[in-house]
């Protein structure tokens, strides 16, 4: 495979970038904050899409698997990419990558950590690693994008153990003036809410965090929609108090809107651009 297809196939600078901010999750947020997030991230790529994608794929040995493990919890994050390089570079087609060897990783970490042969610190590097491989991977559905110019619509939520809700119900009813159809959710605890994302496929997703006690979850929650949905556009609304720098050193997320007619106006440029 020719160096400019490989490079076609991976984003490494959505890669390096996810890296880093999982770094910064790691050293930025409490040690339970942590936990939670890595085992989110086993949870779910250990069972995406699971039983009919992998009876098709070829065997994978479990000596490839826990070498992949080995790279993956090495501190540096280069090496993780050059083995997904490396898998490209054979012809391993995307899913056989995603279902094969992202997800049996995920498994085999889960079970490395369930039996204390890894550490919890490894265990948060790996994890970090594999979601920012699962950030660099192409979209499997590249029609979601190209559809969103047409079709205006998106997920308002409330960020798990949010009370102060009255923003984003006054920027539902904005866009909605506009003529946007909004999906407003209020008061969902987080897996309810995954769950909604993982039935509905939004789009767009917006999220109300109005205090800085909250950023963790919102940090825990992104992560979480961007393995249930890549291609969406996520942006947050935080509280006045709160400096954008704060929230996207942490989040994974594309916009932040500080004003819900601003807010209009950024997405139609960001829909213009992505279509």
């Amino acid at each position: 495979m020719a160096m400019s297809d490989r490079c076609g196939q991976v984003d490494a600078d959505a890669f390096h970038r996810t890296s880093a901010l999982f770094e910064a999750k790691r050293a930025h947020l409490a040690q339970d904050a942590v936990k939670e997030l890595a085992q989110d991230i086993v949870r779910r790529l250990s069972s995406v899409d699971r039983a009919d994608r992998l009876a098709a794929a070829p065997a994978i040995s479990q000596n490839e698997i826990a070498a992949f493990c080995d790279v993956l919890v090495q501190p540096t994050a280069a090496a993780a990419l050059d083995f997904l390089h490396g898998l490209q570079d054979r012809g391993i087609p995307r899913d056989t990558i995603i279902h094969g060897y992202i997800a049996g990783a995920a498994r085999m970490l889960g079970a490395r950590w369930d039996a204390d042969r890894t550490s919890f610190f490894d265990v948060a590097v790996g994890t970090g690693h594999l979601y920012a491989l699962m950030r660099s991977l192409p979209s499997a559905r590249p029609d979601v994008l190209s559809a969103l110019p047409v079709r205006r619509n998106a997920l308002f939520a409330s960020v798990p153990g949010e009370t102060h809700n009255i923003g984003i119900t006054i920027a539902a009813d904005t866009f909605r003036e506009a003529g946007w159809d909004i999906d407003l959710q209020l008061d969902l605890d987080f897996a309810a809410l995954t769950d909604h994302v993982r039935r509905t496929e939004p789009a767009i997703i917006g999220l109300s965090l109005s205090s800085e006690g909250r950023l963790a979850d919102l940090v825990r929650l992104v992560v979480a929609l961007r393995l249930l949905r890549p291609a969406a556009i996520i942006g947050v609304a935080p509280a006045l108090a709160m400096s954008d720098q704060s929230i996207r050193k942490l989040a994974d997320i594309d916009i932040i809107f500080r004003d819900a007619r601003l807010a209009l106006h950024d997405l139609d440029a960001m829909l213009r651009l992505r279509g």
